[in-house]
């Protein structure tokens, strides 16, 4: 019964943290085009909007902290399984399990300072020193936001791991937190180019 219930938390975080990094993905975009804006105009207009290091700065903060939870979920994160891969499933599910660990703890740091440096912006009502006067909480609010929907990923994935690993459910700990294979690459690549599945079917054929 706890396995079932953390198992729908975690399809129910997955759902947000797949909207949050598009929401991320799109707020990069709009930095990019809002740095390309400010260039452009500073070269061939003779202006500036004197607030694209202020406003891109936010943007990639808060980019960054929405797409934590969405890196996870699709378990793009930067490993290095050079050695891990080499150990026996037996063993390796263990080390996946104390990363998962160790991340958790990691992220509850994070999370703990963006809570500490947004509520001190809160209770001194404190703004940027730029031409926006923009108040910090807003920023630091959102960046908050991401990484605790990230810390609360992390810590739902080593309650589940730790219940699978109780059952002694190799591949279901493997799938979770083991890296993606090349099967799956294809098949995210396929799928961005629009290749749906009967198709790939009949060209395998």
């Amino acid at each position: 019964m706890l396995l079932v219930s953390v198992r729908a938390a975690n399809r129910a975080i997955d759902a947000l943290a797949r909207l949050m990094g598009a929401c991320a993905g799109w707020l990069i975009i709009a930095c990019a085009f809002f740095i390309t804006f400010d260039v452009l105009a500073r070269r061939f207009l003779g202006f500036s909007t004197q607030s694209s290091v202020e406003l891109s700065g936010y943007m990639l903060g808060i980019g960054i902290a929405w797409g934590l939870a969405a890196a996870m979920e699709a378990r793009s994160h930067v490993r290095i399984d050079v050695l891990i891969m080499r150990f026996p499933p037996g063993i390796r599910r263990w080390l996946h399990w104390i990363a998962l660990l160790a991340l958790a703890v990691f992220a509850g740091f994070l999370v703990y300072g963006a809570w500490y440096t947004a509520s001190e912006s809160w209770s001194f009502r404190a703004t940027d020193n730029s031409l926006l006067k923009t108040p910090l909480i807003i920023p630091q609010g959102l960046w908050f936001i991401g990484l605790a929907v990230f810390g609360l990923m992390v810590t739902l994935r080593a309650v589940e791991v730790s219940l699978l690993l109780r059952r002694g459910s190799i591949e279901e700990v493997e799938r979770l937190t083991g890296p993606r294979s090349f099967i799956e690459e294809a098949d995210e690549t396929l799928d961005a180019l629009g290749v749906n599945k009967a198709n790939r079917s009949g060209v395998s054929r």
